[in-house]
């Protein structure tokens, strides 16, 4: 039996394309697979690397990047520590 990192890496090398869609394919808790992505970015398995997607349409207090006052972050990360509001995209890296 395989344990929740190696059925997340094995989701992610069959090409699943979402964190929900690997939580609705492994059956495992959402937070479970949120963890395991984690992981497996810090342990440096995965490259985890935020889409620059331009100025939004409702202005700076609706960009990823702004500040928790909705002041432009232009680039900055996110207000939030350790969590992305934009689009991020996961590859996964050779050992």
């Amino acid at each position: 039996m395989s344990g929740p990192l190696s059925t997340v890496l094995a989701e992610m090398q069959a090409g699943t394309p979402t964190v929900a869609e690997i939580v609705r394919r492994s059956g495992l808790d959402d937070s479970v697979v949120r963890a395991a992505v984690d992981h497996l970015v810090r342990s440096g398995r995965v490259e985890s690397r935020e889409l620059s997607m331009g100025c939004p349409a409702s202005g700076c207090g609706g960009c990823a990047s702004a500040t928790e006052e909705g002041a432009p972050g232009c680039g900055l990360p996110s207000p939030v520590p350790g969590r992305r509001a934009g689009l991020v995209t996961l590859t996964l890296t050779r050992r």
